[in-house]
């Protein structure tokens, strides 16, 4: 078609009125916008659901409960009350528990076999905190009105000098050790390395432990802002404002990178397992889900065997 030729079609009092343009044809803003829409690849997160932003204006951690199906647990950054929200998978609050301890920086949470919850204290923000902690909770029902604030069964502390002093954003529970694990968020370039914290027993604050080094995730090299594991302890996600990364645990139980799944930049904050499902939280825009299928079609060439297959709970 030659572009003097091209008719454009206009609308006068609701009579179509052809006419032959001698110009290049101009193509409204809205339709151009609309065709790169339709030609760009879709997102990997799928868009579950908001939060309501006066409870959940700053989510930085979420967990799925292992013992009340369909419910996960999220939180607020610093800056915001010691609260504990039972959330549904479309970010809808199902009940607020007040918790017994500050909420200095408050990054990430996780859960075990056993009904309990770990809270973790370990934003550390220009290495200014000397101490920082991991409470672990009774897991509370959801169901039942809320009491008194929680008190935690168990407060394990962590120091370090200047020199060697982290932030970190990603919280898993290992069962096998006991411990707390934390992935440190770097911004150098470096591969996002793992410590350890006891917590049986765990260090009181005046004699705060030390972190134990116990790795490195291959490849990521992104400041890391959430991680967990999965409830066979097989399988380690951790995400970042543009990527999340998949690990299987090795023979030697370090992890190797299985998948890779980039997407447009945001305020990604937490993630969790569902099922074989991941869920995210972002800052100002709520839950999000990464389709099974959609990462394992990102391994890298190949389709991953799971070491033990797990349904949704």
């Amino acid at each position: 078609m030659k572009w003097s030729s091209v008719r454009q079609i206009c609308y006068d009092r609701g009579s179509e009125l052809l006419q032959e343009s001698p110009r290049p044809m101009c193509i409204p803003p809205a339709v151009v916008t609309t065709i790169v829409l339709l030609a760009a690849p879709p997102s990997p997160l799928e868009h579950l659901g908001r939060f309501d932003a006066r409870a959940l204006p700053e989510a930085s951690g979420i967990a799925k409960s292992r013992r009340h199906p369909g419910i996960f647990w999220v939180h607020n950054d610093s800056g915001n009350p010691p609260v504990l929200f039972a959330i549904r998978r479309d970010g809808t609050i199902v009940r607020e528990f007040r918790l017994g301890v500050p909420n200095i920086d408050w990054e990430d949470i996780a859960a075990d076999d056993q009904g309990h919850l770990y809270v973790g204290d370990i934003g550390n923000n220009g290495g200014l905190l000397p101490v920082r902690a991991v409470y672990r909770f009774d897991e509370p029902d959801p169901g039942k009105p809320a009491g008194e604030p929680l008190r935690p069964s168990v407060s394990a502390f962590y120091g370090f000098s200047r020199a060697n002093r982290f932030d970190a954003e990603g919280l898993v529970f290992e069962a096998s050790t006991g411990s707390a694990v934390l992935v440190a968020k770097r911004f150098d370039g470096r591969e996002a390395e793992l410590f350890a914290i006891p917590l049986n027993p765990p260090a009181p604050l005046l004699r705060p432990a030390s972190p134990r080094r116990i790795g490195t995730l291959p490849g990521f090299v992104e400041p890391a802002t959430g991680a967990s594991l999965s409830d066979d302890s097989q399988l380690l996600a951790v995400c970042s404002s543009a990527v999340t990364r998949v690990y299987r645990r090795g023979d030697d139980l370090g992890w190797n990178l299985l998948a890779e799944v980039r997407y447009d930049s945001l305020p990604v904050e937490g993630i969790t397992w569902d099922g074989r499902d991941l869920i995210l939280v972002s800052e100002g825009r709520g839950v999000d889900r990464i389709a099974e299928a959609t990462w394992r079609r990102s391994a890298r060439g190949q389709t991953p065997r799971d070491p033990a297959p797990a349904q949704p709970r």
